[in-house]
């Protein structure tokens, strides 16, 4: 290291010495036609270094709410008009939390093969992440993904009253884990006739939610059913 340090400044001092002789403008035709390489790699290394300490220390990362909506051709991701409402409907501050919407997953677990691609691989690790707070897509393919257990089973919500409110939406699923439950277990909800479909088009008639398995914002999932259900707020 030592050596390398000695000959770098020999090599500087013999540069210097050659173009101790130029103008200012010599000097700076000098340096781009011999150092553009160095000067493009230092210019890169310093954008990397800014960027990922702007990425580690500034970016939002916690998220208010993220829901998968599965198997629509509907604009309803980020930004989105979907977005836009649900974000003022909630009084959710974007800059200090996300709110996520991804609406370009494909996948069916109510046919075969309909789970062998990366969309419910993507599925999968967002759930087991504890991201996932909704999924929404067709009835049969909720329920197939709530027989497999990545769905709260709705009768560990931590408000039994909210449960009680919506009983005549609820989807039940056959699980296949016997282990899980030997009995239907509740998976989803019935929103044929929300938003979702009359507003903002995402699905033509047959709609389910799902609440993610192991979300650690129920409140959220549940605001979201109320928003597309058209329920006023409360303040």
């Amino acid at each position: 290291m030592g050596n390398l340090i000695i000959r770098l400044k020999k090599h500087f001092a013999s540069e210097k010495e050659k173009i101790s002789y130029l103008d200012t403008k010599g000097k700076a035709a000098y340096i781009l036609h011999y150092y553009w390489l160095w000067i493009l790699g230092i210019c890169f290394g310093t954008f990397l270094v800014l960027y990922i300490l702007l990425h580690v220390f500034f970016t939002v990362k916690d998220y208010w709410f993220y829901a998968i909506f599965a198997n629509t051709t509907a604009n309803a991701g980020n930004h989105s008009q979907l977005w836009e409402d649900f974000v003022e409907y909630a009084g959710y501050d974007t800059k200090e939390k996300k709110v996520e919407m991804n609406a370009t997953a494909y996948f069916d677990p109510s046919v075969s093969g309909g789970t062998n691609n990366s969309y419910y691989q993507m599925f999968v690790a967002v759930t087991e992440a504890k991201d996932l707070d909704v999924l929404v897509m067709g009835t049969e393919g909720l329920i197939g993904v709530g027989s497999s257990g990545r769905l709260r089973d709705l009768r560990d919500l931590e408000d039994p009253s909210f449960l009680e409110e919506y009983e005549s939406r609820i989807i039940y699923c056959e699980p296949y884990n016997e282990e899980y439950s030997q009995e239907p277990v509740p998976v989803g909800f019935d929103v044929s006739d929300s938003l979702l479909v009359t507003k903002y088009h995402l699905y033509d008639v047959d709609c389910a939610l799902g609440i993610g398995a192991y979300t650690t914002r129920e409140e959220s999932a549940e605001l979201f059913l109320e928003f597309i259900l058209g329920k006023e707020r409360e303040e």
